[in-house]
């Protein structure tokens, strides 16, 4: 996205400050990933929940993320941090969608839709 998207830059904020945010599809490269719009924050203390439940080599990356998660949020954003993701390859999805997260650049972003 060269020209920022202001609406979607109020999606973010909004899930920011409230929580919890709509469901959006958006393309990225030619890629298109399905998902909520989570908190930043949110999104990086549940990637640090899951390292320190895995193996023990994983476990190590745990700090990265919570540090990640106690940053606090940029204005504006340059990120869009989804939850529940699906990305759509061909005719097919990788991975299953089981409480996937994912960060997307928002420069990366072509088109989005809310679901």
């Amino acid at each position: 996205m060269n020209a920022p998207d202001e609406l979607l830059i109020d999606l973010i904020n909004r899930t920011e400050i409230e929580g919890s945010g709509p469901r959006v599809t958006v393309v990225a490269h030619g890629t298109v990933i399905t998902g909520r719009i989570t908190p930043q924050q949110e999104w990086a203390a549940r990637i640090a929940e899951r390292l320190r439940d895995s193996d023990p080599e994983a476990e190590r990356f745990a700090e990265d993320f919570e540090r990640e998660a106690a940053e606090p949020r940029a204005y504006p954003p340059v990120f869009l941090h989804l939850r529940d993701c699906l990305v759509l390859s061909g005719a097919r999805a990788l991975p299953e969608p089981f409480g996937e997260v994912f960060r997307v650049s928002l420069q990366a972003v072509s088109a989005w839709g809310v679901r």
